[in-house]
């Protein structure tokens, strides 16, 4: 994925990051890590506002797409502006002739990686939401809005550092794609545990006849 790339470049071109370079993003990557947990935590105990009653798959799955459109919003905004970005720099030539790309505009190329990227992490996103939206109860399907909030701003976070050139950009980052990690784990949990009785894991109980007979005298009372 190109912004992992991105992450560890310079604002000067092909050098590595520095020393101070690399510190900044290794701790602001960390920093998302550590604040994921306590603003999912946050937002679930104090926000007032609950699911509505969701009864059956399909119901689950809508709510959950309407949900997405907030997590969809950056990408939005960053079509805007680099449709924006383009008409005040007139570079509005097709990106695919080498000598445009080679003169394209930093603040063009760093719009349109910007939605290529967010683009992919939203679609990776997306499908461990839906997935999570299945097994979660009717109480826990306030979490639902609360990780698309929490994506949407860490991809409004990740642009904006971006775009100025900041180190800090990988917190931006860690909040749109360790959700997307800690989401994947709970989903094979869900789906190898909650339906084991139904997956090719679950192991049969042995049938009536192989059941071995009860050691001991048997007594007239049972």
């Amino acid at each position: 994925m190109d912004e992992t790339k991105v992450l560890w470049k310079t604002r000067g071109g092909n050098q590595g990051c520095s020393d101070r370079d690399a510190l900044k993003l290794g701790v602001s990557l960390m920093t998302s890590a550590l604040l994921f947990p306590f603003l999912v935590w946050g937002g679930y105990v104090f926000l007032p506002f609950d699911a509505p009653l969701l009864e059956g798959a399909p119901l689950r799955l809508v709510y959950t797409m309407r949900c997405s459109v907030f997590a969809a919003a950056p990408i939005l905004l960053g079509w805007l502006v680099l449709g924006v970005s383009r008409l005040r720099s007139g570079a509005t030539q097709p990106v695919i002739v080498d000598d445009f790309r080679e003169a394209e505009l930093q603040e063009v190329t760093v719009h349109r990686r910007f939605i290529s990227d967010s683009a992919s992490l939203f679609l990776i996103y997306f499908l461990q939401l839906v997935v999570l939206a299945m097994y979660l109860s009717q109480e826990q399907l306030k979490l639902i809005p609360l990780l698309t909030i929490i994506f949407a701003f860490g991809r409004l976070a990740y642009w904006v550092a971006a775009a100025f050139g900041s180190s800090i950009r990988g917190f931006g980052f860690g909040l749109s794609f360790l959700p997307s990690v800690t989401m994947m784990v709970a989903n094979f949990y869900f789906i190898f545990t909650v339906e084991a009785a139904g997956s090719i894991f679950s192991v049969p109980p042995p049938p009536d006849e192989d059941l071995a007979p009860p050691t001991g005298r048997q007594r007239f009372w049972g």
